[in-house]
This record gives C-alpha cells, structure tokens and sequence, in this order.
C-alpha cells in the first residue's frame, strides 16, 4: 500500500465559479417547506456497535496496481454492457472497454495493459459470476489522453456525461447516475447522503474529511445547474471531523449549503429515512425522491461526478474500507476489478479460511469466491468478520414478542409480513405494504427465535414481481 493519500494522490483544482454557474430557470420554485424536528423523526432503528475506529484513523491511502491481473465487470444486476475491446489489445487508464445501450453507464479500463480474454468472474458483492475483462497490468497504469471538456450546462449534458464516464451510485445499489439526474424534474431540494449507518464502515468519513472542499464544489455546481434551492448533507453524529471538515469548506466558499446532522440510529442513511430527517418530506413506497421534489445522492457518487464533470475521469477506482481481523486496517483508492485476495495481503489480514463479509454487517454479504474483484459498489471488507457477527442460529417458532415491530423504520408489521409470506398470501403481503420494507435487516437482527425475517421478505418481493 502506498503512503501517498487520496489528498495528494487526487488534487482538484478549484473550477473558477463564475465559469460554471449555469443561469437559474426563470419559472418560480415552490417554496421549501421546513418541516419541525418532531415532523423529521421516525420509527424504530437500532443502536449497533460501530466499529468504525478499527478503520478511520489514517488517511485513505493509494493501491498501486503493479501487474496484477484485474477482472472489470461489465454487469450489474440486470444491466450489462458488450465489451468493444479483444483479447490480445492493449488498452490505458479509463479507455473505454464496455457500451451499452442510453440508459446504461460505460465501463471503463481502470488500469493499462494487455486484454487477456472476456470470461466469467465473481464481483465481491455478487452471488453470481458475471461477464468481465481479463485484464493484464503493464505495470505503468497509464491515463488515456483526456481532452479538456467543456463542463456540462444543461441536466441533459450532464446526463450524458454522467453515463459516458459510467457513474453509479456508490452507497450499494449501482443504480446509474445518468438516469437519476434525468429523472430529476425541477427538483428544489439536494440532499447528500453521507449518513455511512452500517458499522464497520468508513470510506465515506474518510472521503468528506479529506476531499471536502471538492464535495462543496460539485454540490454548488450540480444545485446550480438543476435549479435546486437548498442543498443539505447528512452526516450520523459520530463523524465529528467530517462534518467539522464539511462545514468549514462551506464556509470557505461562501455556500448555503447546509452540512446537517443525522442520528446515530441504523439505518439512518436508507433513502426514506434521510429524506425524512432533512426535509420532513415522506416518500411513498413505490415512488422515486424525484416525485417529492428531491434529488439525493451519495457522498462517494458525488465526488465521482465531480471528477467526471470537472476532470474528464470515468469512474474506475473508488474508496474502499479494510477492516476486521487485519493488521494493517484503514480505506484505499483501488481500481475497480482489483482482486480480494491482493487486499487480503495489503491489509494483513490472516487465512483465507475465515469469514471475509462485503459490505456491511447488517446489508452486506459473505465473499462469494475466493478469487472475487472489487466492483464499483464494493464498498467494505471484514476480514475474519465470524470474530464480530454473531453465529447464525436455528430458526423457531414467532412468539409474537413484536420487537420486529419496534424496531422497524418502515413502521411495519414484520411478524404479520411474514405469516402472509409463510401462506404464500400475496393479497396481505401487498396490504401490509411489503413493498415499503427497504430490506435493512432491523428484524432479523432483534428476533429472539432467529427467524430470517429479511431473507423471507426479499425473496417474497421477488415472486410478487414475477
């Protein structure tokens, strides 16, 4: 692992701002309604041990690829991308490997070398193999020649180059970046998710700390080009330096941003909850932020934009936290295709026979392969991760002790959900709302009888959508 940080690794010069202030549309903006802190609270969560010091105390520090052989996914869950390179092609940094249609985002080489073949491999945080590019390190990791672009004054150019540069959503869905700033209509409200509720994650902390006034810069620059009238980040109260660092780069610019503090209940950072607690606005289940007036993003997605926006770089390496049973924890810059198992020796971590888990302890899932990459949502490894999550128990019988019920943040009935899921009672699943169940696992984790409450609920979604 190189000492260089992410700071020093990744200078981005300020953008002059008049250069990049778009003229706001002339029509009126509804007025924000502000809601009360009683209107912002909501139901249920759980307090969890965080874990986060085991990670957050160095800067986030640069992976020097080398001539490793990376495997750089061209799918993610139902899209995918054909690959327009050959085997036997050299390709550079960020040359393009993968189109698809408009509404998919590009892949993009995240080192150079050589194209081995086109073959199946294991995303980390994918059960299934998907199609990839074999690709050979040179060693050199050297850029393709970006041309200076000029920076995007329209949404439908901002759109494209979203999609161009292959920009997803880096909080865990992937959902494409382009496709949810093209569905943005005149949103007056931009909210930032910098909530990172799931323990044992840091690499979004770390990212505000050292890239804030970055972060400042593209939220003033996408706020201005959308229309958008307020501007809020939300940050859980035990990140103390990454709001401190947040606020004074606001300050520094002479923003309105708003840098607000969310509570440190999980899971607080699930896209209902955020936008409850920082508009008082309640997004029904079913529908998109955009039909509240919302746009929201990740902090991690946003950084990434701005480096696309302002720099002309695709989206081929992201921040990535270390952590668990290791001697040497911390976040690192790595390309995206990078294997686990090279992460494993960085970090120090012991044998491959433990528990590695992708992700978070509560949303996360267990390494699917030993030989698996870093996708562009891979975003935490827990090595030796059984020391830390308790031991999967037999199931038994509900005793009706409706903790499911206390702790849901959907203001569900978890225990009914499941009775309709075990009767295979589609009519009562939808009118007890299973599709507003965001999938956080509060449930399982308090029930005293084991029973797989969000396993059941995911994989009822599943056969009501077919």
């Amino acid at each position: 692992m190189s000492s260089h940080s992410l700071q020093s690794v990744e200078r981005m010069q300020n953008p002059v701002r008049a250069q990049r202030q778009p003229q706001q549309k002339p029509f009126l903006r509804r007025l924000l309604a502000i809601a009360s802190p009683s209107q912002r609270s909501w139901h249920g969560g759980l307090k969890l041990r965080g874990y986060k010091q085991l990670s957050n105390a160095t800067p986030v520090a640069l992976v020097e690829v080398g001539t490793a052989q990376l495997a750089i996914p061209l799918e993610r869950g139902r899209r995918s991308v054909e690959p327009c390179v050959q085997p036997g092609q050299h390709v550079r940094k960020g040359e393009v490997i993968g189109i698809g249609d408009d509404n998919t985002p590009w892949v993009h080489a995240s080192t150079s070398g050589i194209v081995e073949r086109i073959d199946l491999a294991f995303a980390a945080d994918s059960a299934e193999p998907v199609m990839a590019v074999i690709l050979n390190a040179d060693g050199l990791d050297e850029w393709i020649e970006r041309p200076v672009l000029e920076l995007p004054q329209t949404p439908e150019a901002l759109v494209e180059r979203a999609l161009q540069m292959g920009i997803v959503g880096l909080g865990g869905a992937g959902f494409p970046t382009g496709l949810k700033l093209a569905g943005a209509q005149q949103p007056d409200l931009l909210l930032i998710n910098g909530a990172e509720c799931e323990p044992f994650l840091t690499c979004d902390d770390r990212l505000m700390r050292e890239r804030a006034e970055a972060l400042i810069e593209v939220a003033d620059y996408l706020a201005a080009l959308m229309g958008v009238t307020l501007t809020r980040f939300g940050i859980e109260t035990n990140k103390p330096e990454a709001m401190a660092a947040l606020r004074a780069a606001a300050r520094h610019a002479r923003t309105p941003v708003e840098i607000c503090a969310l509570p440190e209940r999980y899971p607080a950072g699930g896209q209902p909850l955020m936008i409850k607690s920082l508009s008082g606005r309640n997004l029904a289940p079913g529908s998109l932020p955009a039909e509240i007036g919302v746009l929201a993003l990740n902090v991690a997605t946003l950084y990434a934009l701005g480096r696309a926006v302002f720099h002309g770089e695709p989206l081929v390496r992201r921040v990535l936290t270390l952590t668990g049973d290791c001697e040497r924890p911390g976040n690192v810059l790595v390309p995206v295709g990078y294997p686990v198992s090279e992460l494993r020796e960085i970090a120090g971590a012991t044998s491959e026979g433990q528990l590695t888990q992708v992700g978070g302890p509560m949303m996360g899932l267990p390494l699917p392969d030993p030989a698996a990459v870093i996708s562009k949502t891979s975003s935490c490894l827990i090595f030796g991760a059984e020391r830390y999550l308790p031991e999967p128990q037999p199931a038994g019988s509900c005793i009706r002790c409706t903790r499911c019920v206390d702790v849901c943040p959907m203001s569900l009935r978890p225990l009914d959900l499941y009775d309709a899921a075990q009767r295979l009672d589609k009519v009562s699943l939808q009118d007890l709302r299973l599709d507003a169940c965001i999938e956080c696992g509060s449930c399982s984790s308090s029930c005293p009888s084991n029973i797989p409450l969000r396993e059941t609920f995911r994989q009822s979604k599943t056969e009501l959508r077919a």
